[in-house]
């Protein structure tokens, strides 16, 4: 969440979850311009003042409910980099391909291009929703001699994500298959292959 919690009353997790829940499934609905703390707030069975305790603004809120922790970098149990790599593309694909990724994305672009703070806040929530562990999975490759040592994490995420939004304003989201994924998971394991 973008705010602290308030001494006093512990927060209630449910609340969280339908606020996040209803506003994925009204940004697929109406987009992002015409989305409203009133309409979420009815749709997740709370009030607006709930809502506002809990996100500083619509762009907080609609950042956490479309990237959820993790929810790009989730490489799962893979135990070889083809098939980190491919985890990685899938998650990603998840996300930016959904019906609230490919209408809240590009608003949430203009308002973090616009706000110098906002996207610098947004930016670091992102990256610290499990890049460590995706760290981690790609230090496990170099140990055993799959990926070379020294690869750039935020350029290898900017590479899978980049990739993913470029295919699907490009391409549009049909056309995003499994050729596409494995083309793409070729290239970026030759990038960072162990020479």
């Amino acid at each position: 969440m973008s705010e602290a919690v308030a001494a006093g009353r512990p927060r209630d997790g449910r609340i969280d979850e339908a606020v996040l829940a209803a506003t994925c499934e009204l940004v697929a609905e109406v987009g992002y311009a015409d989305l409203t703390f009133r309409a979420i707030a009815e749709r997740a069975g709370t009030s607006v003042p709930a809502i506002r305790r809990r996100w500083a603004s619509k762009a907080h809120l609609v950042h956490e409910a479309v990237f959820p922790a993790s929810s790009v970098v989730d490489g799962g149990a893979a135990s070889d980099l083809r098939a980190e790599v491919r985890a990685v593309v899938e998650s990603c694909l998840a996300v930016v391909g959904s019906p609230a990724g490919c209408r809240a994305i590009p608003a949430l672009m203009g308002e973090m291009m616009a706000d110098h703070a906002l996207e610098e806040e947004l930016s670091a929530r992102l990256m610290s929703s499990g890049w460590e562990s995706l760290a981690v999975r790609l230090a496990e490759a170099v140990e055993r001699g799959e990926a070379r040592a020294g690869v750039d994490l935020g350029l290898f995420i900017e590479m899978v994500f980049g990739a993913t939004l470029a295919a699907i304003v490009l391409r549009g989201r049909d056309a995003v298959d499994d050729a596409w994924v494995e083309g793409l998971v070729t290239g970026i394991v030759d990038g960072v292959r162990a020479r």
